[in-house]
């Protein structure tokens, strides 16, 4: 059974997902309604995987519980939204989640997307493979690769690696073009074969 850390402000959601969740074999750690609560819990309870609201009204954001996360935790995460206009979706891109939900969602949706974060999570840990693509990658797009496979936000990488966050957001535009895919756990299920 995975332990959930729901951080959603609006409580007829929070409930809703806690339902979800519960009938189909997953465990609430806690639901929070602001991130410095959500940030407490994460050093208080054995949590698997995180479902962060990205906006929580007056209580932060759910990227700053992402950030926490990034920091110190070694856990998936997906984002939940009412918000899928292009800046929200770029800057939590910068963020690595293992998912993007779309408020309203659908109950199957909600599942195949934590199952999936949960399994590129899982796969992560065991390491990446370039052999099996069916393109070659330059030395510059497998160092992106790894650094995006721990879970490093687009800043984390450029500072790491010593570019612009720019030249970041330029190599995973072309790996996302190179390997046919258009999110970064699409790019991670093509790495981890």
């Amino acid at each position: 059974m995975s332990v959930v850390l729901l951080v959603e402000d609006d409580p007829i959601i929070s409930h809703d997902l806690s339902l979800i969740l519960e009938q189909n074999g997953y465990s609430i750690a806690k639901i929070c309604h602001r991130s410095d609560r959500a940030i407490d819990a994460l050093s208080k309870y054995a949590i698997d995987i995180a479902i962060l609201d990205i906006h929580l009204g007056r209580g932060g954001s759910g990227m700053d519980v992402a950030a926490v996360i990034h920091e110190h935790y070694d856990m998936p995460y997906i984002f939940l939204t009412s918000f899928s206009d292009t800046d929200t979706l770029s800057t939590a891109q910068e963020y690595s989640p293992y998912g993007y939900l779309v408020k309203p969602f659908q109950e199957a949706t909600l599942l195949t997307t934590l199952a999936i974060a949960k399994a590129n999570h899982s796969k992560l840990n065991k390491g990446l493979s370039f052999d099996h693509l069916p393109v070659s990658l330059t030395a510059q797009e497998r160092t992106i690769c790894e650094q995006l496979s721990t879970g490093k936000s687009y800043q984390q990488i450029a500072e790491d690696i010593h570019v612009s966050i720019n030249t970041v957001r330029y190599h995973v535009k072309n790996l996302y073009e190179k390997l046919q895919v258009n999110s970064r756990s699409g790019l991670l299920a093509q790495l981890l074969g």
